[in-house]
């Protein structure tokens, strides 16, 4: 009998970051930093930049301008420190002027700041 092949490093990663992210929040947003802080981890996700808002798509020289104020939202508990799902929504805009667009996202219950998942689990 063969050794079992060892998972790509890549694959690893993907599959730690759908145990820790909602597999709905994946679709919109990528894994961009895991920071540990005193009192808690905060897993950043920035939303994918191929993500113009409708409001814009089919117009000419669409830039990126910079980040939404970001979204803290409660996720699991995996060690005695909460962690948190810093969610950062790109702000669009066309070349030249001064009105922003960005995407909305439906990512909590109500406005309890969970993860739906954890808003279940606490029956919120």
């Amino acid at each position: 009998m063969g050794q079992k092949q060892k998972q790509p490093q890549q694959d690893l990663f993907f599959e730690m970051t759908r145990m820790m992210v909602p597999r709905d929040f994946l679709e919109y947003f990528s894994v961009f930093e895991v920071k540990e802080l005193k009192s808690e981890w905060q897993i950043v996700l920035h939303e994918k930049g191929n993500l113009i808002p409708d409001k814009l798509k089919g117009q000419e020289d669409i830039v990126l301008d910079g980040y939404c104020n970001p979204m803290h939202i409660l996720s699991h508990c995996f060690t005695l420190k909460p962690v948190y799902l810093v969610m950062k929504r790109r702000r669009w805009k066309q070349a030249g002027s001064d009105i922003h667009y960005s995407n909305e996202y439906t990512l909590t219950k109500d406005s309890s700041k969970l993860t739906p998942d954890m808003a279940g689990f606490l029956k919120i």
